[in-house]
């Protein structure tokens, strides 16, 4: 199970940090395809492992000095940080509404499979529609409120959805769009665990194997980080395409 668990880590992540996935869109749905843990531990682990995956490759970008839009993202982050503090809200108490999770997995992966679809047709179709360059930082903040709850609350990190609306609103390329969205997760998510710590703890979860995923995270970042700027653009939208076909049709696996 460690072994299984690293792999899916370190996997998942090198394709998230590479093309602005983040990598919890692959491991949330994989991990439960193995029935090992429960849907909030799962959620959970998911959400460390992009965590620590999002801060290596966040200090790579400091490092290295990519450019950012300083004003936007801050803004955004801000937004996220709220959204990810109240997705774990939302995800709480739609679990404590039944004594069976498997309601509200079944909701997450029907959002999931709608939300990945939608991204999929608009990345491959985006060059024939408008894009925006949103300015203004009230509906930047609500963007980024809005995609940090949906992160948090799926657990995914919302990496295939923030690339898609980074595109649509403020006209990047999806290798800028990775980049931005790995900002996005680092905050969310970083809200996300932060919560948790300061109110329930972590004492009702199975984190046993929770040290392997973050070496597999922080191995992610890395090697992503250097995917990322190493291939073209075109590679990156190909690898996004193919990972949004798969994730699309592990969720349709666990419906059935």
């Amino acid at each position: 199970m460690i072994i299984i668990c690293f792999l899916i880590a370190i996997i998942a992540t090198t394709i998230g940090a590479s093309s602005g996935i983040g990598g919890g869109v692959i491991i949330k749905p994989v991990l439960e395809s193995f029935n090992m843990f429960d849907l909030k531990t799962v959620t959970l682990l998911s959400s460390i492992t992009i965590f620590s995956m999002a801060v290596v490759s966040l200090i790579k970008q400091i490092k290295m000095k990519d450019p950012i839009n300083f004003k936007t993202t801050v803004t955004i982050a801000l937004g996220s940080t709220l959204g990810g503090v109240l997705g774990e809200k939302l995800l709480k108490f739609m679990l404590s509404l039944s004594s069976n999770s498997k309601g509200v997995s079944i909701l997450q992966s029907l959002m999931l499979i709608f939300l990945l679809a939608v991204v999929y047709v608009y990345i491959n179709h985006k060059d024939k529609l408008k894009e925006f360059k949103v300015k203004s930082l009230i509906l930047i903040f609500v963007v980024g409120l809005i995609l940090g709850a949906l992160a948090s609350f799926l657990g995914i990190g919302g990496g295939p959805i923030n690339v898609a609306i980074f595109a649509l609103l403020f006209s990047m390329n999806t290798k800028d769009a990775a980049r931005n969205s790995i900002i996005l997760i680092f905050f969310s998510q970083g809200a996300k665990i932060l919560s948790i710590a300061l109110t329930t703890g972590f004492s009702s979860y199975n984190l046993k194997v929770m040290p392997y995923m973050i070496v597999g995270g922080v191995l992610g970042g890395f090697l992503g980080y250097k995917l990322n700027k190493s291939v073209s653009d075109k590679f990156i939208t190909r690898l996004f395409n193919m990972v949004l076909i798969f994730i699309i049709l592990v969720n349709i696996y666990n419906l059935i």
